[in-house]
């Protein structure tokens, strides 16, 4: 697979990761997402195949943004906007402003505990139900066990769980 092919299978999920990391902000996912790419073309030849070139990638890419945001000591962290969902359409334009006003509020109580996760909770967490990634799969692109994987996905469920309830 040559680098156009993977930046053409790859590039969105990748910047939607980004998105979700960088709390929605576009253009530094933009950013980001390309200095992944770089570095995916920069490391092209040390792919050895052990794991699929997707699992491979989301690794640098997992890695790329921690490390940014370490950097920068973002706390704020994910946006669940840049997920797509399907909407109901509504014929009454103020019964649709108050739903739309109620996911908003939701989104955002939603945001605020999701803060409270540890990196690699997020991660994990943002893989298994945004990413739909098999927890093997999951280990692979963090580099531990499925055990952990499961662990950590608990940990955030009941972290999320008991905080949206405060």
């Amino acid at each position: 697979m040559n680098i156009d092919e993977i930046i053409d299978d790859y590039y969105r999920a990748i910047y939607k990761l980004c998105l979700f990391y960088l709390d929605n902000n576009e253009q530094e996912a933009e950013e980001l997402t390309q200095d992944i790419f770089i570095k995916v073309l920069k490391k092209q030849s040390t792919f050895k195949g052990e794991s699929g070139i997707y699992t491979w990638i989301y690794r640098i890419a997992v890695n790329t943004l921690i490390n940014y945001i370490n950097r920068k000591k973002i706390v704020e962290f994910i946006s669940f906007e840049s997920t797509p969902e399907v909407r109901e359409k509504n014929p009454d334009p103020g019964e649709q402003l108050e739903h739309d006003q109620e996911q908003r509020r939701k989104i955002e109580r939603l945001q605020g505990c999701i803060t409270r996760l540890s990196n690699r909770e997020k991660t994990a967490f943002f893989l298994f139900h945004y990413r739909q990634l098999k927890q093997k799969e999951i280990a692979g692109i963090m580099r531990t066990s499925v055990s952990a994987v499961e662990s950590l996905i608990h940990k955030a469920k009941k972290k999320l769980t008991l905080c949206v309830e405060e």
